[in-house]
Order: C-alpha cells, then sequence, then structure tokens
C-alpha cells in the first residue's frame, strides 16, 4: 500500500528558488536566482523581503541576523534592514557556516573567515572551491578544490593536511561532512583513465591528527552524506542509498530508488530523501514510512523549528516557479489507494448479467447436425506444425529504459552581445550573465565564465568584469548534474 501524508501549506514567493534557512524567531528565510530573498512564516505567510544583484548563494542566521552570499553583491547581514555589506571583487561563490564564524570562497580562489560582525580575520589564496565545510566548534574546516585536491586547514587558515589529487588522472570531490570525533568524510571520484586498483568512486576518512584513516569503494558517484552513531549514510548517483559503518569499512543497501539522491535529511530516529520528484521517509532499516510527490525536482530539505520542514522543488523550465511544500512529517499517514467500494454504482448500468444471461454464457454451444463429419475429415487432413513461441517484446518498457539512459544537453544562454560605453578611465564594469541558461531534463551543476585567452574569471551563473576599450570575447561553459556539456560564446564590446 502507498502512504503518504498531506501538504500543510504551498507557497509561491516567485522566482527560481536556490537557498533556504531557518531563522531562530521561526520563520524561514529563501532567496532566488534574481537576487530577492523572502522571509515567510511557518504558516506561509510573507513577512518580508529585500533585493540584492545577483543569484542568492547563501543563507544563514548568527546572532539574529541574516547572513546572504550574492554572486555579485557579495556578503550582507540584515535584521530589520541592512546592518552591513562588504563587496567582494570576484563575487560570492560559495558561502558556509563556521562555528560562530563563517568562510566565503570568491570565483578569484580566494578564501575569507568573517567573524558574526562582519569583521574580517583573515584571507588566503588557495585556488577555486568547490566545496567548504567545518566542524562544530568551527576551529578546523575542510576546502574542496576545483582539481580534486582538498586542504584541512585550522581556524587561522593554516594548512593542517593537504590531499592532492592523481596526476594520471582526472579526480573530483563530490560531497564531505566532518562528523563526530572532527573526522572528515569525503566523497572522491576518478574518471578511471588509469589503469590500476584505484577505485573510480570512494569514500575516504581524514584525521586531522593522523591523516587518512582508510577508504572504502562504493558503486556510483556519492551525492550527499549524512552521518550516524556508527559512521554515515550516502546518497547516490545512481539512486542506492547506502549505509556505511567506518570502523568496519562495512556498507549495505537500505534502499534503492529509480533516481538520484539530492539530499538526507535526518529527521528523529528516521531519515527523509530527496530523490526526483519525491520526498521519502525511511527508517534505518530501510522501510519506507510514507513518500510524498513534489511539482518539481526537490532541490532543498530545510527545518522550520522541531515539527515542520520546507521543501523547495525546480520543474527545470526556465523561470517557471514551484512553490514551497511546508509538511509536517509525523503527520498523520494516509493511503493512496483507491477504495472501490465507496463508489455507488447503478445496477441498470453496471454491466451485470441477468440470471438467464448467465445461465446462457455456462451452456455449451450447439453443433450443427454434420459437424462429426467435419470434425474427422480435419482431424485427417490437418497437419500441426510447432514452431518455437513468438519472443513478446514490452515496447514500452524498452522505451521508458531508453529514456532513462538519455541525457539531453544543457541549453546555454548568455543574452545578445553587449556594446557598452567607458567610464572617464577608459573602462568599463559588465555583467557577464549565464543565469537563463537551463538542462531540460535535469539541472545545471556547474558554470564556467572564461575570455578569450582561457582564462577562467569566475564559476558563477552571473559576474561582473572591468574591461578596458576594444572588444572582448568570453565563453560561458555549462555542465549538468549527468556530465552533458553546452558552451556559448558573448562578445563585449568597450567603446
Amino acid at each position: 500500500m502507498d502512504s503518504t501524508i498531506e501538504v500543510l501549506n504551498s507557497v509561491d514567493v516567485g522566482g527560481i528558488l536556490t537557498v533556504a534557512c531557518e531563522m531562530s524567531d521561526g520563520n524561514l528565510a529563501v532567496g532566488n536566482q534574481d537576487g530577492i530573498v523572502n522571509i515567510i512564516s511557518p504558516n506561509g505567510n510573507k513577512k518580508e523581503s529585500f533585493e540584492l544583484d545577483g543569484e542568492i548563494i547563501g543563507l544563514f542566521e548568527i546572532d539574529s541576523n541574516l547572513i546572504v552570499g550574492s554572486s555579485i553583491s557579495g556578503i550582507s547581514a540584515y535584521s530589520g534592514g541592512l546592518i552591513w555589506n562588504h563587496e567582494l571583487n570576484s563575487g560570492c561563490e560559495i558561502i558556509s557556516l563556521c562555528g560562530s564564524d563563517f568562510l566565503v570562497a570568491d570565483s578569484s580562489g580566494s578564501l575569507f573567515r568573517f567573524d558574526s560582525n562582519g569583521t574580517l580575520m583573515w584571507k588566503k589564496e588557495l585556488g577555486q572551491m568547490t566545496h567548504i565545510c567545518s566542524n562544530q566548534d568551527g576551529d578546523i574546516s575542510a576546502v574542496a578544490l576545483e582539481n580534486g585536491d582538498f586542504i584541512i586547514i585550522d581556524s587561522s587558515g593554516d594548512k593542517i593536511i593537504k590531499s592532492e589529487a592523481s596526476s594520471d588522472d582526472i579526480e573530483t570531490i563530490s560531497s564531505m561532512i566532518f562528523r563526530s570525533g572532527d573526522i572528515l568524510v569525503v566523497a572522491r571520484n576518478s574518471l578511471g583513465m588509469a589503469i590500476d586498483d584505484r577505485p573510480e568512486n570512494r569514500i575516504e576518512c581524514w584525521s586531522p591528527e593522523k591523516g587518512k584513516i582508510h577508504s572504502c569503494e562504493v558503486d556510483s558517484l556519492v551525492n550527499c552524506i549524512t552521518s550516524t552513531e556508527k559512521g554515515v549514510i550516502l546518497g547516490c548517483f545512481n539512486g542506492e542509498l547506502l549505509e556505511l559503518e567506518i570502523q568496519s569499512k562495512k556498507y549495505n543497501q537500505l534502499s534503492k530508488f529509480d533516481y538520484s539522491i539530492k539530499q538526507i535529511f535526518s529527521w528523529k530516529e528516521d531519515i527523509l530523501v530527496a530523490s526526483w520528484f519525491d520526498i521519502i521517509r525511511l527508517n534505518l532499516e530501510g522501510n519506507i514510512i510514507w513518500s510524498l510527490e513534489h511539482i518539481g525536482i526537490v532541490e532543498k530539505i530545510v527545518p522550520i523549528g522541531e515539527s515542520r520542514v520546507a521543501i523547495l522543488g525546480d520543474d527545470k523550465k526556465q523561470y517557471i516557479p514551484t512553490p514551497i511544500f511546508i509538511i509536517d512529517p509525523d503527520s498523520e499517514i494516509i493511503s493512496n489507494e483507491y477504495n472501490f467500494k465507496e463508489e455507488n454504482f447503478n445496477s441498470e448500468y453496471s454491466g451485470a448479467l441477468s440470471p438467464e444471461e448467465e445461465q446462457a454464457s455456462s451452456m455449451k454451444p450447439l453443433l450443427p447436425p454434420d459437424s462429426n463429419e467435419i470434425l474427422e475429415a480435419l482431424d485427417e487432413e490437418l497437419e500441426i506444425e510447432i514452431s518455437s513461441p513468438a519472443i513478446e517484446v514490452d515496447i514500452l518498457e524498452d522505451l521508458s529504459k531508453s529514456a532513462k539512459s538519455l541525457n539531453i544537453p544543457p541549453i546555454v544562454d548568455v543574452g545578445e552581445d553587449k556594446t557598452v560605453s567607458s567610464e572617464s578611465d577608459g573602462t568599463a564594469v559588465v555583467l557577464l550573465d549565464g543565469s537563463k541558461s537551463y538542462d531540460p531534463d535535469g539541472k545545471i551543476k556547474s558554470w564556467s565564465w572564461e575570455n578569450d585567452s582561457g582564462k577562467v574569471v569566475s564559476n558563477n551563473s552571473q559576474v561582473k568584469v572591468k574591461l578596458s576599450q576594444g572588444v572582448h570575447i568570453f565563453y560561458l561553459t555549462v555542465v549538468d548534474d549527468r556530465g552533458a556539456s553546452s558552451k556559448a560564446a558573448l562578445t563585449v564590446q568597450v567603446l
């Protein structure tokens, strides 16, 4: 029997939502691709909104202040209005809570640490970053780089450990977290170009004091990781949900879904799993308690207090927003099964047979008088040919399998070529905007802006560049969540 729960509220705040966070007053802050931040109540009422330049990259609360990271505007703090703002020359790529402070990565490869008041504590040049995470106290952090390296640093930004990617293969880091005891769990992947025994997909465990403790192989790229008492639960690209015990290196499959797992969220003794359009609640034995379908592909699960969560989705249609679902995971479970007994059929038109019709249908048909002679002749002359049974092919099933294996490349939209006038110093600040790019059957995982000399200028969908007079060509490459890529060029003339 399929079981589900009711949606408490469906909230449409407009725009393609990117991030959300719980606030101490019980409200929910959500940000979208257009730079708009909305504050909504658990009941779905919009209470406040403000707008920044660029896409909203991150949101979290420190000391009752809402910290906002924008791809163009840098970082800002709000509490009933703007408190402070730090513009970053290369915008904001990643923003991550670090104890009572926070870390910010820009598109130029710089890492900043700010305290809760917005004071810059230090700046380090590390290279293009893809992931940042910190332990609970914020005194140890890990930074994953675009080239597949990762670095463990202390609260001063000094390197403790650096793990370099293999030089003979292309490696990436898809996810990482700190669990109890300051153990860093890293999901590492390679293309398998090198012919050796190194697994293409593996989980590595690192200690800041001891270095790499151990590693183990998994069958698929790991999209997300959540910690448990004994180890971690892994959400994989191939739809597998795996439980890994750190000490024994053993893992077992809790469940297998048809689509990639986007997020795992702990809820009391169970977990909530985001896979395609669905939110599924499972216990730690892998038994499904209920499932709920969203209008869009589920991107985020965010807590609101102790009894509710918000579900953000995206239907992947260009600039068509999907609502926020607010649910209570402990709501009464209802059945999706249809009860035919509740229907009241009119017996006159129900299709039931009359007693006379039922009797006639059970009787053997009468044969004509000369039927015996005909049957005997047929028995003598008819040759029965036995052939191999035809193999039936389920065309729909085959088409479904083929459709799942196909991957449509993403659509790149950089807008029209630009002609702008320079300022008195002979330069102009130009916005490169690829935010309207989209993937028809998935999600864009990465953006990369390059200039005409091949140098990467940003890994954001939007970036401001300062240009001298002349003609400049930029190229935007987008890659979707299944590895397909597309590229487009933009010409900017500065007069």
